[in-house]
This record gives C-alpha cells, sequence and structure tokens, in this order.
C-alpha cells in the first residue's frame, strides 16, 4: 500500500481497505462505517436489491434525509474533500446515491 495525495490531503491507505488522511478534519474510516452501516440497513429493510442495485430510491433518500445526524462523519468527510476516498472503499451505485445526496444537504 502507500500514500496518495489530493490537493492538500494525504490518504494512507492500509491493509484491508483502512484509509487514514492526514489533514486533521476527516475521519475516512468513520465515513466508511457510517455508510457501509446505512447500506446494510438499507438491504435488510430490501431498499437495495441483492445484486447491490437500489430497489427503492425513495426509501435511500428518506433514510439519509431524515436521520441527517447519523451520518456526521459522512458529511465531514465529504465537505472535507474526501469523497473520492470514501467511495474508493465503498463502491457501487447505492454507496454513490448516499454520497451524492449527502453532499448536496452539506452543500
Amino acid at each position: 500500500m502507500g500514500d496518495t495525495y489530493y490537493g492538500r490531503d494525504t490518504f494512507n491507505v492500509h491493509d484491508q481497505g483502512n484509509v487514514t488522511v492526514n489533514n486533521g478534519s476527516v475521519d475516512v474510516t468513520a465515513a466508511v462505517a457510517e455508510l457501509r452501516a446505512l447500506i446494510a440497513e438499507l438491504g435488510r429493510a430490501g431498499a437495495i436489491a441483492p445484486d447491490g442495485s437500489v430497489a427503492d430510491p425513495g426509501a435511500v433518500v428518506a433514510a439519509v434525509q431524515e436521520q441527517p445526524g447519523r451520518l456526521r462523519a459522512l458529511a465531514t468527510a465529504v465537505a472535507g474533500g474526501a469523497k473520492d476516498a470514501v467511495l474508493s472503499i465503498v463502491q457501487g451505485g447505492v454507496a454513490s446515491l448516499i454520497v451524492a445526496l449527502v453532499s448536496r444537504a452539506t452543500g
């Protein structure tokens, strides 16, 4: 593994997909954990199909909008410029949709 430089940030990629960001304000590991937890919950609720595609876009949007405090680390990571780092770890349309919704909400 190694360091990846993106703008002012250094992304350190460690074994098992763990990433730290050296800018003092972004915790990509926490953001990824929040994103994965929400995706798992949406999967259990049937909003995500077994193949990982979005089965119920309305449920995904509602889950993000109804609990904005639940995704604080993700919102901080997106606002801090680490959106690409998060999406490089958690890939797929659902992850992209959630990150886009969080990005739009933060601004």
